[in-house]
């Protein structure tokens, strides 16, 4: 081993706080500036260049120059701590959530159903989907995007309105930084794509409008909502994101709500991408997410999940193809497998890419973060004997997890029903200690693939045609026929 060794892991604790601080100090920058800030500073720049250009004419330099740049110096100082001390106490917050927020939220549509995952002693995560719309994704009809920069244009104005910046989003943002920054969390901004509509089955045709955003945006916008933030000392109210226009459902007269179209209000939504990868010796590899993520701490996931970058869409916005959709967040999904679970460890995305097909397996709208989309797929990895010995969790976010041996398309379905029991509700949960929780996202990537399984044992699948389901003894191997259809 090199003395560099794993590149990523080496320098990644350095490069945390850096990209946090960074990538904090950038947004809010772009934002909104603080007047008092930029006297401060320009009088701080006119003391630094004065003492250089001193320090270079120590002959001609006159005592007034230097009484004025000692002077901008030190009234630059005072600003700064006077403006600290009136607001150092509002540094040190908390935020709660309104646990009141998100209850009795009904389907956006009569197509959609509504889902309350249990989470263990962590409550229950609602989410919504549509075998329509998961029909759609698992066809070969093309799904094509568009940009949308008008809605770029909206939710820039939405996030940088004087009294939603100041007053709520400033706030939350500054709250989370400093907790990531003491707790060690990744918490750093990266340009994203968001939906601003989404596949519609009764109109395939029609390409879903995307927009450029970044994941501090959907941290404010779709993540904050229904929360509050109160200051430690007093535990005054500082802030709260349960204003009208930013909540994602409807509320009529008589007090129903019901999830909004996506879109409709003015949020990031970047998409969730999760795939299970499915390896040549018959198993599905999951991980745990490390305690430093922003999302599912301690849980296990999928092999590859996160979220779409703008960089997974760009070079489909306009794919000839007109398939633009699926292309990217197939991207996204492999993306995020080879970043999790191999990274810069010997295998160049390229070559990981080529030897991985995956295939788009569902799709859901993840209510307590505003109703964003989340993508579920599954994936299998060809020459796995040279491949899967540098499939190692990327420790900066996952660690080991379990493998589900899948080596028939029968057991497959069977472990998916086994693991699926408690999350949806079907055997009662008893909360023992260290007993295994999944995602949200994992667990949909699985119920999803349970369907797409019981679809081929019900209508594909041969020998089930001739002699009924040979159950232990299935010969369908979910490596082979769950990518039939794939070519590359």
């Amino acid at each position: 081993m090199s003395f560099l060794g794993n590149r990523t892991q080496r320098v990644h604790p350095l490069y945390v706080p850096i990209a946090n601080k960074w990538s904090y100090w950038t947004y809010t920058a772009r934002r909104n500036i603080k007047w008092i800030s930029m006297i401060a500073l320009v009088l701080l720049v006119y003391s630094l260049v004065s003492a250089v250009l001193d320090i270079m004419d120590l002959v001609s330099g006159s005592v007034w120059n230097r009484v004025l740049y000692i002077a901008a110096f030190a009234l630059s100082a005072i600003i700064k701590v006077l403006d600290l001390a009136a607001h150092y106490e509002d540094r040190f917050t908390t935020e709660e959530r309104d646990e009141g927020f998100y209850e009795n939220v009904e389907a956006p549509g009569k197509e959609w159903e509504r889902l309350d995952l249990r989470m263990g002693g962590k409550g229950t995560e609602p989410v919504f989907r549509s075998d329509k719309v998961d029909e759609l994704l698992r066809s070969d009809r093309p799904l094509d995007i568009v940009r949308d920069r008008d809605y770029e244009k909206r939710l820039n104005n939405h996030i940088s309105r004087k009294e939603n910046w100041e007053n709520t989003y400033r706030k939350f943002l500054r709250h989370n930084h400093r907790e990531a920054m003491y707790s060690g969390k990744q918490f750093y901004n990266e340009i994203k794509y968001g939906l601003c509509s989404e596949p519609d089955p009764a109109h395939p045709e029609k390409p879903v409008r995307i927009h450029k955003t970044c994941y501090f945006d959907s941290y404010l916008t779709n993540i904050i909502p229904g929360r509050v933030l109160t200051r430690n000392r007093d535990k005054e109210e500082m802030a709260r994101a349960t204003d009208p226009k930013w909540i994602p459902y409807t509320l009529d007269e008589s007090g129903s709500r019901r999830l909004r179209a996506t879109g409709e209000c003015a949020m990031a939504n970047e998409p969730g991408v999760t795939t299970l990868c499915i390896k040549e010796n018959g198993s599905i590899l999951l991980w745990r997410q490390n305690n430093l993520a922003q999302c599912s701490t301690g849980q296990l996931v999928a092999s590859g999940s996160g979220s779409a970058n703008w960089g997974d869409c760009r070079d489909f916005l306009n794919d000839p193809e007109k398939n633009g959709l699926r292309k990217a967040v197939i991207r996204g999904m492999e993306r995020e497998l080879w970043e999790e679970s191999v990274g810069q460890r010997g295998i160049s995305d390229r070559k990981f890419y080529e030897n991985l097909d995956t295939r788009i397996t569902g799709y859901f709208r993840w209510l307590k973060k505003g109703g964003k989309a989340e993508f579920v797929g599954v994936s299998r990895l060809r020459n796995s004997n040279s491949m899967t010995e540098n499939m190692v969790p990327e420790v900066s976010e996952v660690l080991a997890g379990e493998d589900i041996p899948v080596r028939s398309m029968w057991m497959l379905t069977e472990k998916l029903q086994k693991h699926l029991e408690k999350p949806l509700g079907e055997k009662p949960y008893e909360g023992v200690d260290g007993e295994n929780t999944y995602s949200v996202s994992c667990t949909m990537a699985m119920y999803a693939l349970r369907n797409v399984c019981r679809e081929y044992c019900a209508q594909t699948c041969p020998w089930a045609k001739q002699d009924g389901c040979r159950g232990e003894d299935c010969p369908c191997k979910p490596f082979d026929v769950l990518f039939e259809k794939e070519t590359r």
